[in-house]
This record gives C-alpha cells, sequence and structure tokens, in this order.
C-alpha cells in the first residue's frame, strides 16, 4: 500500500484556459496561484486554490499541442473533464517500486527538469479506462494556503469525487490494497433502482472518494460507463448558504438541475446539480446542510470498521 500523503490536486482538461480561470475566479471562488506554459509537455496550465477546509488544489490544463495524450484525452469522449487526481507521496521512486510489488505499472511519467510525477489508472484487471491518479513528490507538491470561502458559490470544502464502475466493491478493494482508503458508507442494496453507491475515506481525511454502480437495465450509469468508461461521474462541494449559492449561479445565467431538499433529524439539507456543458466538462454537485452529517450520507449503511 502506498504512503498517501494527502489530496495535492484534481486536474480538469479544457479546450481554453482563460475561460475557464474567469468561470473558477468569478462563480466558484476559487484563487489562481499561479500559470505556466510546458512545451516539452505541450499544454498551458493554472493552479487554483480552492476555498475552504478541504486543502486541495484545483489544476486545470490546455493542450497547446496538436498530439499528445491531453489533446487525446480532450478529443475522445472523455474529454473535456476530470483527468486526473493528484496524491501527494513522500517519495515517488519509493511509490513506484511499492506499485511494481502490487503488479502495477505508471501509465505515464515525467520528471526531466522539472516537478516529478507519475500517472496510474487504478481499474481491476479486466475493468475499463479509469480515472487516473498522479502520483507526485511531497516536496515538490507545496500549494500557497487557500482562500477564505465568501466569494461566488460560497464553497466551503470539495467534499468528494465520485468514480462509476461496475462494480462498488470489486473497485472500493483496489482503492484500499493500494491508496489506504476505507469503506465509510454504503447505500443498501435495493434502495434505488438504477445505481448503488459506496464512500471511501481518503487517508488525510480532506474529502471522499465515492463509487456508483449501474443497477438493473437502462441505467445511467451503465450508459455513462459505455460513453466514457470508468472516469469520474462528479466533484461535489459543500456551500455556507444555500439560497446564495442558487443566486449566484442565477446571476452567473448558469442553470443548476435536479434539486433534492429534506430533513433528517430536524435538520435541514439541500442539493443540486451543474451541467458539465456550464463548467468545462465537470458534472458539479453542490449541496448545503444545517448540521454536519445530515445530508444524503444519513441514508447509508456505516461499515462497522
Amino acid at each position: 500500500m502506498l504512503n498517501l500523503t494527502r489530496i495535492h490536486h484534481i486536474c480538469q482538461v479544457v479546450p481554453a484556459l482563460a475561460p475557464q480561470t474567469e468561470l473558477l475566479e468569478g462563480l466558484f471562488g476559487f484563487r489562481c496561484q499561479h500559470t505556466w506554459t510546458d512545451e516539452g509537455q505541450g499544454h498551458r496550465g493554472a493552479l487554483f486554490g480552492v476555498p475552504g477546509r478541504s486543502g486541495v488544489a484545483w489544476q486545470v490544463l490546455e493542450p497547446t499541442a496538436a498530439e499528445g495524450p491531453l489533446r487525446a484525452f480532450l478529443d475522445s469522449p472523455r474529454g473535456p473533464g476530470l483527468h486526473h487526481v493528484a496524491v501527494e507521496v513522500p517519495a515517488l521512486e519509493a511509490a513506484l517500486t511499492e506499485l511494481q510489488a502490487l503488479g502495477i505499472a505508471p501509465a505515464a511519467r515525467a520528471g526531466n527538469g522539472g516537478e516529478a510525477w507519475a500517472d496510474v489508472s487504478l481499474v481491476p484487471p479486466g475493468g475499463p479506462a479509469g480515472l487516473m491518479f498522479r502520483l507526485v513528490e511531497g516536496a515538490a507538491a507545496d500549494a500557497e494556503a487557500p482562500p477564505a470561502p465568501g466569494a461566488g458559490l460560497g464553497i466551503v470544502a470539495v467534499d468528494h469525487v465520485c468514480q462509476a464502475y461496475r462494480d462498488r466493491d470489486e473497485l472500493a478493494r483496489l482503492l484500499e490494497r493500494v491508496l489506504g482508503m476505507q469503506e465509510l458508507w454504503r447505500t443498501p442494496d435495493g434502495k434505488h433502482e438504477d445505481l448503488a453507491d459506496l464512500v471511501l475515506r481518503i487517508p488525510g481525511e480532506q474529502m471522499f472518494w465515492e463509487i456508483i454502480q449501474p443497477v438493473g437495465e437502462g441505467s445511467f450509469i451503465g450508459r455513462f460507463l459505455e460513453t466514457r468508461g470508468a472516469a469520474a461521474h462528479h466533484a461535489t462541494f459543500e456551500v455556507a448558504d444555500w439560497d446564495k449559492a442558487m443566486a449566484a449561479c442565477e446571476q452567473a445565467g448558469i442553470p443548476t438541475f435536479d434539486p433534492n431538499s429534506g430533513e433528517t433529524d430536524g435538520a435541514h439539507w439541500n442539493d443540486a446539480f451543474i451541467h458539465p456543458k456550464h463548467t468545462g466538462g465537470v458534472l458539479v454537485q453542490l449541496f448545503w446542510e444545517e448540521k454536519p452529517g445530515v445530508w444524503v450520507r444519513s441514508d447509508k449503511i456505516p461499515s462497522g470498521r
């Protein structure tokens, strides 16, 4: 198992960096920490601080080369959208040795004259291509302090990234074996007619990882897997004030859909989605809860660990 220190950043690949920067700084309240151009890797990039307590950064890459992995991703059914999640390890070479012992080979790596990193696709044998995890060394992964919540949506945390997969337990076992994630919650079998989900705790406890699997014929998750593979399905953010978040979306001319609201033990919660066409290819879920823990995890079964 890798010695995962923390989640460093979540990365999306988009056709153009400038409009995505405007969206993230304006509506999402992210703060651009630095930008760069890497001719060798064929991209422009920006790293953003995400408001709130998570300590997870957000990276955006724009391919500048006519060919290459990022261009291929962007032009595939998986793009634009979430490309990888970067996890920090104390020593990259030691992590790669551990992966080799686990029978896992990196999909790509770099480090000549710049930050050393390696990409790993973690899906069980025989599974479709999945969301990449990028391993970065801790000393090379330092980020500035996140901005204070308040602007735009009023984000206070990155709550989780959700990944689609054909079998939630199969993928959860692999993520536990390699990255040390531990099951926290799951929906009971049969609760939903089209899906079953499972939530994992990530070492460092900055955010969670959710796995959703299709159930029954015609599940929207089954269609997603056929089109995009075992990719990230959505990213979820907690907001401080629901009415202010919805007003910010309305002011920006960005609609939300699939709103839900409820009450658990006398405390209220709300959630809704923003379509990927308005976010640079990422399905975004927003939620607010009056008290910690009353949102949708309240209908799940604790793992007992």
